[in-house]
């Protein structure tokens, strides 16, 4: 099992688009009335689009990773492909998934649920 404490063993952190980019862009808030949740979002999504180590960071975030845009991915699509992979956040990443809101995890829930239906519905 690669060590997860070493992100450097996923990806060259130094070649990464986002490096030195503010990390606030990376953390959306997804309201539908957050202008500025919404324009990050849109930012991380142009950001990641053209980064030479997407491949790498997608890796380490599905295993690693449980809140943020990591991969070009948002949390909802990579809990997504965690399921259809198989793939199980270690025990302590999940803890960090209770820094959510209740609401926001409510939302999480419901998209994921809705991704894996219509996946299952191919």
């Amino acid at each position: 099992m690669i060590d997860a404490s070493n992100i450097e063993n996923f990806f060259d952190t130094e070649k990464a688009n986002c490096k030195g980019e503010n990390i606030v862009v990376f953390y959306p808030n997804h309201s539908p009335s957050d202008r500025l949740g919404r324009e990050n979002a849109h930012n991380a999504v142009e950001i990641c689009s053209e980064c030479q180590v997407l491949e790498g960071c997608l890796d380490y975030a599905l295993h690693y990773e449980p809140l943020g845009f990591w991969g070009g991915k948002t949390e909802v699509e990579r809990e997504v492909l965690r399921r259809v992979k198989g793939i199980q956040l270690p025990m302590e990443r999940r803890s960090s998934d209770a820094v959510r809101r209740s609401s926001r995890r409510g939302f999480i829930g419901s998209q994921v649920r809705k991704s894996l239906n219509l996946l299952n519905n191919e």
